[in-house]
């Protein structure tokens, strides 16, 4: 009689995985591994995007700050006129008689001074008439001539204000001692510990040359006497409308009285019609000296393309390729130059709007 094995009764269960099996499992696997891979390229690109949209956002603020600062200072101080700077604010509109094709620029005279040792101030003071002043060590002017011309130090050519209260050009400076190129007459004094400041002409505008740039284009540039520095990456567009006072002659006969000229005319209502955009500011009534308000308006974009795995450079945003018209600048005239739009490639890029009203303090005191 045929003897079975002991362990037979086990090996009769036994079976493994069939083709189909395997196939089902391996169908399932590759589902989770693709829905995992989903989720982090999701999160990988929206990390990207946020990160993208905050550093537009952050640029924005940072253009914005900084010209709005300049703005509030401009003319402090200024008693005559600068190379560049004929007065305190010099608006520079792309087109002064039609609707803008590029961004505006501006210049305004800015006035600094040393907030650290050595400070730039009178030591001894001085009295009408006078035509040199020595300031507190010979390492403060060295440090107000480098603040000048940072490539090659010289004061020589360069406007000071003593006190914020007279301006005078400097034709030659030697150790503390800094001669000025005309007396400044009685009763003009000025105790010890008097401030001196540097006035500068600092120009805004935006560039869309790599050179310019840094490489990093579009920016903001601020050109201090021919040194030209890019302050803020993404900077597509700058518009600038100036509100003012004693501008329009059939509001109060054209003299200031300290309330916003209705540029309409009609009831005196103040709103954002008051505010010119297209002028040269050069012909009566219309001169920088009248100006108590500018409007800023700034856009910036992403510097990059976004980006996330699976999605090449080149691969169209999450944006609308609507432009960003502000002031009277419609990009679709050109952002650059005429022409310069397509909607393909500026849909391509987040923008960011930063409008701000700033009023002047030292202007029509």
């Amino acid at each position: 009689m045929h003897e079975r094995h002991p362990l037979s009764r086990y090996g009769s269960n036994e079976r493994g995985f069939t083709l189909v099996e395997l196939m089902i499992g391996l169908v399932v696997a590759l589902i989770i591994v693709a829905a995992a891979f989903t989720a982090l390229t999701g999160s990988d690109r929206a990390t990207k995007i946020n990160d993208q949209t905050a550093q537009a956002q952050q640029n924005v603020r940072l253009a914005m700050e900084l010209i709005s600062h300049d703005i509030k200072m401009a003319g402090y101080g200024m008693t005559t006129p600068l190379p560049g700077c004929n007065t305190a604010i010099v608006p520079g509109d792309q087109n002064p008689v039609g609707a803008d094709t590029g961004p505006d620029s501006v210049s305004l005279v800015v006035p600094i001074t040393a907030t650290v040792a050595p400070f730039w101030t009178l030591n001894p003071g001085v009295a009408g008439p006078f035509s040199q002043i020595t300031l507190s060590s010979a390492q403060a002017v060295n440090d107000m001539a480098t603040a000048n011309q940072p490539a090659s130090p010289t004061l020589v050519g360069a406007t000071v204000s003593i006190g914020g209260v007279v301006s005078q050009t400097v034709q030659a400076a030697a150790g503390a001692g800094v001669t000025l190129g005309s007396t400044v007459s009685a009763p003009a004094a000025f105790p010890a510990n008097t401030p001196v400041f540097l006035l500068q002409c600092v120009q805004y505008r935006v560039s869309n040359l790599a050179a310019e740039c840094a490489g990093s284009t579009p920016c903001l540039l601020r050109n201090v006497n021919g040194t030209v520095t890019p302050i803020s990456d993404g900077i597509e567009d700058l518009q600038i409308a100036y509100a003012c006072d004693g501008c329009v002659t059939a509001v109060n006969g054209g003299v200031e009285d300290r309330i916003i000229d209705d540029q309409l005319a009609v009831n005196g209502t103040f709103d954002q019609t008051d505010f010119v955009s297209n002028s040269t500011w050069t012909l009566a009534p219309l001169t920088p000296t009248s100006i108590r308000l500018v409007r800023v308006t700034i856009v910036a974009r992403q510097t990059q393309n976004d980006e996330g795995f699976g999605a090449g450079r080149g691969a169209p945003a999450a944006a609308s390729s609507t432009p960003v018209a502000i002031e009277d600048h419609n990009p679709v005239n050109g952002i650059f130059a005429a022409g310069d739009y397509n909607a393909a490639t500026y849909g391509q890029l987040r923008r960011r709007t930063l409008t701000r009203t700033v009023e002047v303090r030292n202007l029509g005191l």
